[in-house]
């Protein structure tokens, strides 16, 4: 298939190469597109990890698919782009997409039979969900002498065919997507929502018919006498998120309501309560289906809870048994206050209990210390001989389960006791993942800065470091706040050394945000004109989530827990996501002439997208420097300046009416950045004589070789490809060549230009003094700027499409000015004086030229 492609290729190029130009400019706008929502998504992914928002995982799950999508087109458009090159890095991304799918995919969904299985058959081995409640009871029902009522399990299976059935999937998963959990409006509002949806629910008649078939099978006779008791079993409850008191609870359900009363519990999985705790415990809807264990009710004279630790005294021995007259859901709920009796593991025959508060059948304040001694007030909820039974059923469960165990049972009026549920005893309390709530009133300090985005939440304080030339980072010292026009990836290697970030540019969806994230190092992005209160060596305060710069050394910001931020890292949510921000996040490709940038060297998606955007923009870059002939559509450029230009459009960068003519005059090009440039060109005050600027170095090599071509062929001229919002020229001046790359894109609301100046005609120390004077005016007109002997790269990035379009008539005015000043430039004290002269708008230096 690869070869197939490459062919198609090199077919196109050769018999239509206007269209492979259209293809790729098309192509490149399109990766700038998903370049730009892909950050975005990312941010936001990043945002919910670093900054510990709390998301049903359905939003980070709809976030990955989109930003997947984004990745996949972005090596799509650049395998458009350059077709014959990179072919293995969909391979890349495909092994990265998997591995991230495989940790957000759920377990596949059943919703087939058996959608009823009795408890009496369910088994360690099951692979029927039944849910944690009902799996732990039938565990325990065969590890002790201790019965538990009869009863049977509506499987998870059920409630995943009733989903289907009444096509609820995808509504569910849309509501959960948009909630908001701390708001407790929508938080209702949507449980109610869903609620409704499941009570509303038909129920498919293969359920209703084996839910009907095991009661007759089991209660044979019984439908006036029988009552039930329905309980939520989902699957993840009573495992170590226990779900405590999240669902419902149905209690003597006739056998007629059985259908109704289970539905109640089904939807109870959407109740506030519920919703909160497992978006807060980072469990998903789907992997959470709802069983429901219908057991036969017990006439209980007594109920209670059983701890098999003392969470008061956790060093001792002592089994814990919270005892009511009555049903022990009275105790659950909280609307009964309990006895609490205190049993010893070590010597069974003694158990000492108090009885602490008004029980519900008896009133006492004593402490019994020997309850066999017959000393013993009977009005008690609990007889001894009932506690040192529990108690031993608590040894044994807890043996078996390793684990300290949660029991509730019951006693009925013939003093048998009943295990109705077990589950691991927290030791600990659960603490649901809020964010960190801070308060700033207090502060008093001056602010000498407010303004901008916080691209990463936080406080950090040191002394200004500015960044005003690349070469600046070689120097920055521990524990600064680094400043700059520019949010360059570049600061990347300096993230260790710095407490803070404040940049005049940049936005929380670049490459800087993402790395300031990931290393924790608070930053303030787009601060407009921060670099005129923030002086060199000031020490300041900076407090990204308040955007405000503080002047000194804030202590009590400092000292704030939001200075930094704990990441909950113990969060089954937060484990699970940051597993998936490792797949996404972390940059490795900061550096392109590093020998790793290549496929083979990705090690996440954002380095996909790193490798994908700077080989692109490379390509486009260069589209017309590799140009040997004029193709076919070209349309050479009549104007004043004595250049040869020839102009391809690839999309609106001319006037309709050109279509048919060979030249174009240079009021019917639309193209905002050619005619930026050109504009500069034009200055008035660039002194052009009558030379005509071409190829010379080339043409001079083509004569002295033998061949005889003329000047005006288009194999020495400039050359642009063009459309409504892009440039790409090729400028030949002579003896060295000139590369500019524009693009004014509203979509992305990103305004960049590319310049490359190589060569002259002087030797190589002027041409070294010229490529100085191209780095300073380029570094004063806010370009990043790369020099190598006569070699000079620069980039400017800008939200402002008008700033751009000056950035470019600048450009193009220094072209002009600079094109034979190789030829006068002696030392720097002239390249001095120029800079000067040309920030004064005095565009012509030398005399005597051509």
């Amino acid at each position: 298939m690869h070869l197939k492609n490459i062919f198609k290729y090199w077919t196109r190029q050769l018999f239509s190469p206007d269209m492979v130009l259209q293809d790729k400019y098309a192509s490149f706008k399109s990766l700038l597109g998903h370049d730009k929502r892909a950050h975005e998504l990312m941010a936001e992914l990043e945002e919910i990890y670093y900054h510990q928002i709390v998301v049903d995982f359905k939003v980070v799950e709809d976030k990955y698919n989109e930003f997947s999508t984004c990745v996949r087109a972005i090596v799509e458009d650049l395998k458009t782009i350059c077709p014959t090159r990179y072919l293995d890095l969909m391979d890349y991304y495909k092994k990265f997409d998997d591995y991230t799918r495989f940790l957000l995919s759920p377990k596949k969904i059943e919703s087939n039979p058996p959608f009823v299985i009795p408890m009496s058959e369910i088994s360690k081995n099951n692979k029927i969900p039944v849910g944690g409640k009902a799996m732990h009871l039938a565990m325990a029902r065969q590890q002790t002498a201790v019965p538990s009522p009869e009863g049977f399990v509506v499987t998870a299976n059920a409630f995943n065919a009733i989903i289907a059935a009444n096509a609820l999937r995808n509504h569910i998963d849309t509501r959960l997507a948009g909630l908001d959990i701390d708001s407790t409006t929508a938080l209702n509002a949507v449980s109610r929502e869903l609620m409704d949806l499941l009570r509303n629910a038909a129920i498919p008649s293969e359920i209703e018919s084996a839910v009907i078939e095991t009661m007759n099978a089991m209660w044979p006779g019984r439908t006036q006498d029988v009552r039930f008791a329905l309980r939520s079993s989902a699957v993840s409850e009573d495992s170590r998120a226990s779900f405590a008191g999240q669902y419902r609870t149905v209690l003597h359900v006739a056998w007629d309501n059985m259908l109704d009363a289970y539905k109640q519990v089904i939807a109870s999985k959407y109740s506030p309560e519920a919703i909160y705790y497992r978006i807060n415990f980072g469990l998903t809807d789907i992997e959470t289906p709802m069983a429901v264990l219908c057991m036969e009710m017990i006439n209980a004279k007594t109920g209670g809870v059983m701890y098999t630790r003392d969470l008061e005294n956790p060093e001792s021995d002592h089994v814990v048994i919270h005892a009511i007259a009555g049903f022990g859901d009275l105790l659950v709920s909280g609307r009964a206050t309990p006895d609490i009796i205190k049993v010893s593991k070590k010597d069974p025959s003694v158990v000492s209990f108090e009885i602490k508060a008004t029980s519900s059948k008896a009133s006492s304040s004593a402490v019994h210390d020997n309850l066999e001694s017959g000393d013993v007030d009977h009005s008690a909820s609990l007889s001894p001989e009932s506690a040192a039974a529990l108690m031993q059923l608590g040894l044994a469960l807890e043996s078996y389960f390793k684990d300290p165990q949660d029991i509730e049972w019951c006693i009925d009026g013939e003093d048998r006791l009943f295990l109705l549920q077990t589950r691991f005893l927290r030791t600990e309390d659960f603490r649901a993942i809020q964010p960190v709530e801070c308060h700033f009133d207090d502060v008093q300090d001056k602010v000498i800065f407010s303004g901008g985005k916080a691209a990463c939440a936080g406080i950090g304080a040191g002394k200004v470091y500015r960044i005003d030339i690349q070469a600046d980072l070689d120097t920055v010292p521990k524990g600064a706040v680094l400043v700059s026009r520019n949010a360059s990836p570049s600061f990347a290697k300096v993230m260790k050394r710095i407490n803070a970030i404040v940049t005049e540019k940049g936005s929380m969806a670049g490459h800087l945000a993402s790395v300031a994230r990931e290393f924790g190092v608070p930053a303030l992005m787009n601060a407009k004109n921060a670099l005129d209160y923030l002086a060199q060596g000031t020490e300041v305060t900076v407090h990204t989530t308040e955007h405000k710069v503080y002047e000194g050394w804030v202590q009590s910001l400092m000292e704030n827990p939001c200075a930094k931020r704990d990441l909950v890292e113990n969060s089954a949510f937060m484990q699970r996501l940051k597993y998936v921000i490792d797949f996404i996040s972390p940059l490795r490709l900061i550096d392109p002439a590093s020998e790793i940038f290549k496929p083979d060297g990705c090690r996440s998606m954002h380095d996909i997208i790193r490798f994908c955007h700077e080989k692109a923009v490379q390509e486009m870059f260069h589209i017309s420097h590799r140009r040997i002939r004029k193709i076919r559509g070209s349309k050479k450029l009549k104007f004043d300046i004595p250049m040869l230009m020839y102009v391809l459009d690839v999309g609106g960068g001319l006037s309709g009416k050109t279509r048919d003519q060979a030249s174009v005059d240079i009021d019917e090009i639309n193209s905002a950045p050619l005619v930026a440039v050109l504009k500069g060109l034009n200055h008035p005050k660039i002194q052009w004589g009558n030379v005509l600027h071409f190829d010379w170095a080339g043409h001079d090599k083509t004569v002295m070789s033998g061949g005889i071509i003329s000047p005006d062929s288009a194999m020495f001229a400039s050359h642009a490809t063009v459309s409504r919002d892009y440039a790409n020229l090729n400028l030949k001046f002579g003896y060295h060549f000139v590369i500019v790359d524009a693009l004014f894109d509203a979509q992305t609301e990103v305004n960049s230009i590319l310049f490359r100046f190589n060569g002259g005609g002087a030797d190589l120390s002027k041409r070294i003094l010229r490529a100085k004077f191209l780095v300073r005016i380029l570094e004063a007109l806010d370009f990043e700027v790369l020099q190598k002997s006569d070699l000079v790269d620069a980039e400017f990035t800008s939200t402002d499409r008008e700033t751009a379009a000056e950035k470019l008539n600048m450009l193009g005015r220094l072209l002009g000015a600079t094109r034979l000043m190789d030829m006068y430039l002696k030392n720097d004290e002239m390249v001095d004086r120029f800079v000067d002269d040309f920030m004064n708008e005095k565009y012509h230096f030398g005399k005597g030229e051509f």
